[in-house]
């Protein structure tokens, strides 16, 4: 497992970036469109009626720039009093029109919850759009993070414990329409799996972005966007094919309810169940959502909504389900299939959410907006995998490492069950105001959450966990002791299951975090606004338990801060009509009482400071967005894991890390570069220093990219992508076995690689789209995780899918 690169770096490419980003802002004028095609809008009727490939219209969007009184370039109307609001409503149809077709948006709130384009944000925000998603077959939020410039992933299991992780960090922050949800990926976590047809986009804000709630994480924030019923009836819907028996099923139903619209639904529902590459592995996915909108007046609308979502995974494994070494020390070399686990093994989560929200219009865009969210979140695993267990040491060393003869194998296993339930709400009132010749912005909100999650308690002493009669060596987990495996090379899975059983002892876990923020962008020149802003946060924790009798035995605090105060700064100056400087400054605060270190006890908060400073353009009235960022973290407490686990909750360890400093340089390119030709890419360069290991790559490209062709060709689309990364490091543990009881235990380093997809798109009929992908066309190995319990997770090889996708 030595790294042994090809992907080299090159000290002019940094340059080459930067020449073509400036080269791109000399021959374009933003705000007019000159001839040539749209975004493929002849692929996504009927949003695109009249809209032809090969012709753009000269309109205005909210994505022009502005000019010195904080007033869009290009809207010449005269008085700027008059007609505002039937002006903004006709400019939102046209940005909507295009937006239907493209990889980028005309607007976002994600960042600083003002209504700023991309290029006015002084942070880089990344769209993945529905477009995108349709266009490249994602299915989860998995799907979308591995296409996400900036953001790399590894997996712990194949189970659903997935981190995400920008610019050095993980992402640990999670919105739903502006909302915060626990998508964390442990075993209680609904993570990874979340339904992204369920979504109309997903942003991701990189850098801290702790103003909006939830904490200060300089990594990045994931925001998901649903899917809003809107005032015209159409219907989409999907049937999708793929190799390993995949089947998927999706509809979308957009149903005004009274003729003018003002009473309208929206209905979603997505099936899928496939197999996998793995042996034993089957994975069931379900997701559902009715979501209504209620215009009372022209200034009052009333959301409210209804949320499901349920996976289901055949074949877990509990940790890294492929060892990596033989109980000799040579390397085990094993296929990608190797899925050892037994034929009970899984996993299952399911959501259900209640959503609803309020907004009132005062008038000259001023808006207030109540929002309020209820998730109630249940998790069962049972798991059982054959594996390396560093908890077990023996005489001569530890359990559970294979040999070539097929002994040595021993069967690990835990049940856990957990339920989560969280409420939201956001009260929020913004709006612009004239003042000193300028127009300027300015929101104040109310936002937080109250998290309860309940772990159930399984164990020997409680009478309710068990395997063939075997008692657990802690809790309910068998760790590489008392349930060995005759001959792993033939063993097919079968193994007697769990007989465990539901009592009222329990572990209750009860996270507060919520705060008062006021934001505003103040126009103080031509060219030149700054973005003040800040949130005064209280954030507490605190645990009890019950026994097997429901007696509460008392409350263990994890820590309450009150008043954090996170600031945020940040200015925007116009070099050209294309082109802007932007720089930003936050602290950064991020509770982490949810990970242990090896006595159990909760991390302390991180602290820090973060820097962003950069290029932004806007290109083509906002079609094409691009973006040049030199960033710079600074924190103490960092977590980092140790690559051991708890004994008795499974979860890994952590250490506090201090003086850790990232920094490092994004570039994102996203929209439409030439008629017909959009494009998301990124490259994100990091430098890492603090840390005992290096998990992230150093470089990272990722392209996605469909160009639809024009004249006879016009019912054609092609496209694909690319994603690239540089060696990665990981911790072992116990390590690779020398002999004697003996193990190195140095950090591993793991190859980087370079993946491949292609689509095509076939317009059969007006209403009927044909659509063929390739995942990893070369068929390249690669791995998502190496070193935890002495194992790695491969990733996918190359697949196939089919979709037939209908609309009206």
């Amino acid at each position: 497992m030595t790294a042994r690169m090809s992907f080299a770096w090159h000290p002019g490419l940094g340059g080459i970036v930067g020449w073509c980003f400036l080269a791109l802002a000399s021959p374009v004028q933003a705000g007019t469109m000159t001839k040539g095609a749209g975004a493929s809008p002849a692929q996504d009727a009927p949003a695109a009626r009249g809209h032809e490939p090969g012709k753009r219209k000269r309109i205005t969007t909210r994505n022009s720039p502005r000019n010195s009184t904080g007033d869009r370039v290009g809207d010449r109307t005269g008085n700027h009093e008059e007609s505002r609001d039937r002006r903004h409503e006709t400019i939102d149809v046209r940005a909507r029109a295009w937006e239907k077709g493209s990889y980028t948006l005309s607007e976002t709130r994600s960042s600083t919850g003002l209504p700023l384009s991309l290029r006015e944000t002084p942070q880089t925000v990344t769209v993945i759009s529905r477009q995108l998603m349709d266009d490249q077959q994602v299915n989860t939020l998995d799907d979308v993070l591995g296409l996400t410039p900036g953001v790399t992933s590894f997996a712990n299991d194949n189970a659903g414990r997935t981190t995400y992780r920008a610019r050095g960090f993980d992402i640990t922050n999670y919105k739903i329409d502006g909302m915060l949800i626990n998508a964390t990926t442990s075993f209680g976590g609904i993570g990874s799996s979340i339904n992204t047809d369920l979504y109309e986009n997903v942003q991701i804000v990189r850098g801290a972005n702790g103003l909006l709630g939830g904490t200060g994480d300089p990594s990045a924030t994931i925001y998901l966007q649903r899917k809003a019923p809107m005032k015209d009836f159409t219907v989409n819907g999907l049937l999708r094919l793929g190799n390993w028996n995949e089947r998927r099923v999706m509809a979308d139903v957009n149903a005004p309810i009274t003729r003018s619209g003002s009473v309208r639904s929206r209905y979603v529902f997505s099936w899928d169940d496939t197999d996998t590459f793995r042996v034993r592995e089957h994975v069931n996915r379900l997701g559902a959502l009715a979501n209504y909108a209620v215009d009372f007046s022209r200034r009052d609308t009333l959301h409210y909504g209804f949320q499901y979502e349920r996976t289901r995974n055949d074949g877990a494994s509990w940790g890294s389900n492929v060892p990596i070494w033989f109980a000799d020390g040579t390397p085990a070399k094993l296929p990608r299939s190797t899925n050892p686990v037994a034929n009970w093994s899984t996993t299952m989560r399911d959501q259900y959410t209640a959503f609803g929200n309020y907004d009132h219009s005062f008038g000259g865009e001023w808006h207030l907006k109540i929002g309020y969210m209820r998730t109630e979140g249940n998790s069962i695993s049972s798991l059982g995998v054959a594996k390396v267990n560093n908890a077990a040491r023996k005489t001569g060393g530890y359990a559970g490492f294979w040999n070539e003869d097929g002994s040595g194998a021993y069967l690990n296993a835990l049940h856990a069950e957990y339920h989560d339930s969280r409420d939201n709400a956001d009260i929020r009132i913004g709006g612009p105001f004239h003042a000193l010749g300028h127009t300027h912005q300015l929101v104040f909100g109310f936002s937080g959450y109250n998290d309860t999650l309940t772990t159930y308690s399984f164990s020997h002493a409680n009478g309710n966990c068990s395997i063939a009669g075997v008692v657990p060596f802690n809790a309910c987990q068998y760790r590489a002791t008392g349930l060995p495996i005759a001959d792993w090379r033939s063993w097919n899975g079968d193994y007697p299951g769990f007989r465990t059983h539901r009592t009222r002892a329990r572990q209750v876990d009860v996270t507060r975090n919520y705060g008062a923020y006021a934001s505003g962008r103040f126009v103080l020149a031509k060219g030149l606004s700054v973005i003040l802003g800040g949130r005064v946060s209280t954030y507490e924790a605190y645990s009890g338990s019950y026994t097997l009798a429901n007696v509460y035995s008392g409350q263990s605090g994890n820590g309450r801060q009150n008043g954090v105060l996170t600031p945020y700064a940040g200015a925007v100056y116009d070099l050209t009509r294309n082109l802007s400087v932007y720089g930003s400054y936050t602290d950064v605060y991020t509770p982490q009482s949810q990970l242990r270190d090896a006595n159990n006890q909760p991390l302390s908060p991180v602290m820090g400071k973060s820097y962003e400073t950069g290029l932004k353009g806007a290109f083509y009235g906002g079609r094409l967005n691009t973006s040049l960022a030199f960033y710079l973290n600074r924190q103490d407490n960092v977590a980092q894991a140790t690559g051991a686990s708890n004994l008795q909750t499974g979860e890994a360890i952590y250490r506090s890390m201090n003086g850790v400093k990232t920094e490092g340089v994004d570039f994102d390119a996203s929209g439409e570069i030439l008629p017909g030709w959009n494009v998301l890419f990124g490259y994100s360069y990091l430098s890492e220093a603090g840390l005992s290991y290096r998990q992230d790559p150093r470089h990272l490209v990722r392209l996605t990219t469909t160009y639809h062709f024009h004249g006879r060709l016009k019912n054609l689309v092609i496209g694909g992508g690319v994603s690239s990364q540089t060696t990665t490091q990981w911790a072992t543990n116990p390590g690779r076995p020398l002999g004697n009881g003996k193990y190195d235990s140095s950090n591993l380093n793991v190859n980087g690689y370079t993946l491949v997809n292609l689509m095509a798109r076939y317009r059969l009929m007006k209403w009927l789209d044909l659509t063929g992908n390739i995942t990893n066309l070369t068929n390249k190995g690669y791995v998502r995780q190496a070193g935890f319990y002495d194992g790695m997770i491969y990733g996918q090889p190359r697949s196939f899918t089919f979709t037939l996708r209908g609309h009206y």
